[in-house]
């Protein structure tokens, strides 16, 4: 089942093609905004978690925070909610109806290798930490936990998540300079050949 919070304004969120807008997702039973009007955007972030409290409680204080936030309460819808909207952070509670929240982690990353996800769960144990960290979780927060602490994960959080967008577009950069190098030294070679009487067509001058 799926909540979200309806939002005043509509926004576009433009990282991917298929991006329908979070304000197209709604369920009839939650009707506050999704953003607060006035807030600047934080990020968008996937709440999944099979109590539909916690759920509702985490979208509310996303909206009051500058945060646009969906909610789900098993793990394939938000896998299918991923498909169709782009998000920002993940914040997944450790056990769900339908499969591991580690599980859904991992499945999550391979969608989008940049997604930071954050595991939440109120029968943490060191081994299911240690599990989550290996499977990428960015944080590990036992319930109950204060705002106050989910806040200042969520920031930085965020700045990961900037971090690894900003690597991305480091790496392409390089790549294309590294393959106009190539073309203007394959360029200059061929130049260099010409005018000492050699070319490539196999006919000796």
């Amino acid at each position: 089942m799926m909540f979200v919070r309806k939002e005043q304004k509509l926004v576009q969120i433009n990282r991917k093609p298929r991006i329908r807008r979070l304000s197209e997702a709604m369920d009839t039973n939650v009707d506050t905004p999704l953003h607060t009007k006035g807030i600047v955007h934080k990020g968008n972030v996937l709440i999944v978690d099979d109590e539909i409290d916690i759920v509702k409680t985490l979208l509310a204080y996303l909206s009051k925070n500058g945060y646009m936030g969906i909610g789900y309460t098993a793990g394939k819808e938000a896998l299918d909610g991923l498909k169709k909207y782009d998000f920002d952070l993940l914040v997944v509670d450790l056990v769900l109806p339908d499969m591991n929240g580690i599980d859904l982690l991992k499945a999550a990353f391979k969608m989008d290798p940049h997604l930071v996800g954050i595991i939440i769960t109120g029968k943490g144990s060191v081994q299911s930490a240690v599990n989550a960290m290996k499977a990428g979780a960015f944080d590990y927060l036992l319930k109950p936990f204060q705002f106050r602490m989910l806040s200042v994960i969520l920031e930085r959080a965020m700045h990961m998540r900037q971090l690894k967008i900003s690597e991305k577009k480091y790496r392409l950069l390089v790549d294309e300079l590294t393959n106009k190098m190539k073309e203007f030294q394959t360029a200059g070679y061929m130049l260099a050949t010409k005018e000492n009487g050699f070319f490539f067509n196999g006919i000796d001058q």
